[in-house]
C-alpha cells in the first residue's frame, strides 16, 4: 500500500514538472524529482530534506566532489555522481554558449560573460580573458581559486597567462561569493598593479568584472581603471 502511494506521489511529481516547469517547485522538490531517478523505490522526501540540510543550498550541494556527497549524506556513490553531474552539464553549457570566437566590445557582453562563468560559485575566482586586437576572445585562463573571501592572485600568473595566448588586451573577472558585488580596498590596487604590470609589455586592462550572484560591477563603467596605466 505504501509503495502505490510513492508511486503515485512520484507520477504526479513528475506530471506537475511537465505542465508547470521548475518555477514553482521548492529546491528540496526539485532534489527529490532528480532522486527518483537514483532511488527506485521508496519516499525519497525524508533523503532530499537531509541532503539540503547537510549542504545548505543546491549550489553548495551541486559544487561537491561526488565521494564527499556520499560520505557525508550516507548515499551510495552512484547517486552523488547524478547529483553532481547537473553542475557538469550547466558548465559544458556554458563553455559551449561562449564557443565561438566572440567580440566582446562592449560592457554588456563582457559582464553577460561573466555572469555565465561565474555565478555559480560558492568561492572565488578569478579568470582574465585574452582578447586580440579585434577585441575577440581568444581564451578565458583561471588565474586562481581561494575561499568564501578570497582568491590569492599572482600578477607574475597574469602576465605568462596573456603572454601565452598574445593578448592585444585583457578583461579581469572575479566573483564575491559573500553577495556584495562593491570592490574592496584590496580589488582596486590589484587592479592598479595589474594594469601598470600589463602596460609595461603593451597589453591593455579593458576592464575588471566582479560578479556576485546575478549583479556585476565593472570597473570601466564607474572609472576605476585609471587613464595613465592604459597608455592614454
Amino acid at each position: 500500500m505504501a509503495d502505490n502511494l510513492h508511486k503515485g506521489h512520484r507520477e504526479r511529481m513528475r506530471n506537475r514538472f511537465l505542465t508547470e516547469g521548475e518555477a514553482g517547485f521548492a529546491d528540496h522538490e526539485l532534489l527529490e524529482l532528480l532522486l527518483f531517478y537514483a532511488v527506485p523505490r521508496g519516499d525519497v522526501n525524508p533523503l532530499a530534506h537531509r541532503i539540503l540540510t547537510e549542504f545548505g543550498t543546491l549550489t553548495m550541494l551541486l559544487e561537491s566532489d561526488a565521494v564527499e556527497i556520499a560520505r557525508r549524506c550516507g548515499i551510495k556513490e552512484s547517486t552523488a555522481i547524478l547529483l553532481t553531474l547537473q553542475m557538469a552539464f550547466l558548465k559544458r553549457l556554458q563553455q559551449e554558449k561562449w564557443k565561438e570566437k566572440i567580440t566582446i566590445d562592449s560592457v554588456a557582453k563582457a559582464s553577460g560573460y561573466a555572469i555565465d562563468l561565474l555565478s555559480h560559485y560558492t568561492y572565488e575566482r578569478f579568470y582574465m580573458m585574452c582578447l586580440d586586437t579585434q577585441k575577440r576572445l581568444i581564451h578565458t585562463c583561471l588565474i586562481a581559486e581561494g575561499t568564501v573571501h578570497q582568491a590569492i592572485v599572482q600578477p607574475r600568473k597574469v602576465v605568462e597567462e596573456a603572454l601565452k595566448y598574445k593578448a592585444s588586451s585583457v578583461i579581469l573577472l572575479h566573483n564575491h561569493p559573500s553577495g556584495s558585488v562593491m570592490p574592496s580596498f584590496s580589488d582596486v590596487s590589484l587592479t592598479t598593479n595589474i594594469q601598470k604590470i600589463l602596460c609595461a609589455i603593451d597589453i591593455e586592462v579593458v576592464d575588471h568584472i566582479i560578479v556576485a550572484d546575478d549583479t556585476y560591477y565593472s570597473f570601466l563603467e564607474h572609472d576605476y581603471l585609471k587613464k595613465e596605466n592604459r597608455g592614454e
